[in-house]
Protein backbone atom coordinates (compact mmCIF):
# COMPACT_ATOMS: atom_id res chain seq x y z
CA UNK A 1 0.00 0.00 0.00
CA UNK A 2 0.90 3.31 -1.07
CA UNK A 3 2.19 5.32 2.89
CA UNK A 4 2.30 8.97 0.87
CA UNK A 5 -0.07 10.48 -0.87
CA UNK A 6 -1.86 14.19 -0.94
CA UNK A 7 -5.21 14.90 0.28
CA UNK A 8 -7.31 17.90 -0.15
CA UNK A 9 -9.72 20.26 2.49
CA UNK A 10 -13.05 20.50 1.54
CA UNK A 11 -15.55 23.03 3.01
CA UNK A 12 -17.98 21.13 5.58
CA UNK A 13 -20.19 23.33 7.66
CA UNK A 14 -18.12 26.23 9.41
CA UNK A 15 -15.46 23.57 9.19
CA UNK A 16 -12.50 21.68 6.82
CA UNK A 17 -12.35 18.16 6.01
CA UNK A 18 -10.63 15.82 4.52
CA UNK A 19 -11.47 12.30 3.02
CA UNK A 20 -9.36 9.35 3.98
CA UNK A 21 -9.28 6.79 0.70
CA UNK A 22 -10.52 3.03 1.43
CA UNK A 23 -7.31 1.36 1.03
CA UNK A 24 -6.15 3.47 3.79
CA UNK A 25 -9.47 2.75 5.89
CA UNK A 26 -9.36 -0.67 5.27
CA UNK A 27 -5.59 -1.37 6.09
CA UNK A 28 -5.93 0.47 9.31
CA UNK A 29 -9.45 -1.64 9.90
CA UNK A 30 -11.41 1.69 10.44
CA UNK A 31 -15.17 1.93 9.77
CA UNK A 32 -17.80 5.16 9.43
CA UNK A 33 -18.01 6.82 13.11
CA UNK A 34 -14.77 5.69 14.43
CA UNK A 35 -12.70 7.92 16.92
CA UNK A 36 -9.29 9.32 16.13
CA UNK A 37 -7.26 11.19 18.39
CA UNK A 38 -5.10 14.15 17.21
CA UNK A 39 -2.13 15.43 18.01
CA UNK A 40 0.45 18.81 16.45
CA UNK A 41 3.72 17.21 16.39
CA UNK A 42 6.39 18.98 15.05
CA UNK A 43 4.23 21.34 12.64
CA UNK A 44 1.87 18.01 11.40
CA UNK A 45 -1.38 16.40 12.37
CA UNK A 46 -0.66 12.94 13.63
CA UNK A 47 -3.96 10.86 13.11
CA UNK A 48 -4.43 7.94 16.04
CA UNK A 49 -7.28 5.43 15.97
CA UNK A 50 -8.54 5.12 19.54
CA UNK A 51 -8.09 2.14 21.03
CA UNK A 52 -11.41 0.16 20.99
CA UNK A 53 -12.65 -1.61 24.15
CA UNK A 54 -13.46 -5.42 23.84
CA UNK A 55 -17.19 -5.60 24.78
CA UNK A 56 -16.14 -8.79 26.38
CA UNK A 57 -14.38 -6.16 29.02
CA UNK A 58 -17.22 -4.11 29.24
CA UNK A 59 -19.44 -7.05 30.13
CA UNK A 60 -17.09 -7.74 33.22
CA UNK A 61 -16.67 -3.53 33.88
CA UNK A 62 -17.65 -3.64 38.32
CA UNK A 63 -17.05 -7.34 38.37
CA UNK A 64 -15.43 -7.68 42.06
CA UNK A 65 -13.12 -10.73 41.48
CA UNK A 66 -12.17 -11.16 44.93
CA UNK A 67 -15.42 -11.48 46.20
CA UNK A 68 -16.32 -14.00 43.69
CA UNK A 69 -13.75 -16.43 44.84
CA UNK A 70 -13.74 -15.68 48.14
CA UNK A 71 -15.88 -18.60 49.45
CA UNK A 72 -15.26 -21.08 46.18
CA UNK A 73 -12.75 -24.00 46.04
CA UNK A 74 -9.19 -22.46 44.35
CA UNK A 75 -9.93 -25.13 42.00
CA UNK A 76 -12.80 -24.77 40.05
CA UNK A 77 -12.92 -27.70 37.84
CA UNK A 78 -15.00 -30.38 37.88
CA UNK A 79 -14.37 -34.32 37.35
CA UNK A 80 -16.46 -35.37 34.48
CA UNK A 81 -15.54 -39.10 34.45
CA UNK A 82 -13.79 -40.68 31.72
CA UNK A 83 -13.60 -39.41 28.06
CA UNK A 84 -16.89 -40.68 26.37
CA UNK A 85 -15.85 -39.92 22.56
CA UNK A 86 -12.35 -39.88 21.18
CA UNK A 87 -10.83 -36.94 23.59
CA UNK A 88 -6.78 -36.36 22.99
CA UNK A 89 -5.16 -35.53 26.27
Amino acid sequence: MKTKGTLTLSKWGNSLSIRIPKKVLDTLKLKNEDKLDYQVKDNKIVLTPEKKESPLRKMFDGFDTEAYFKNTAKNKEEDWGEPQGKEDF
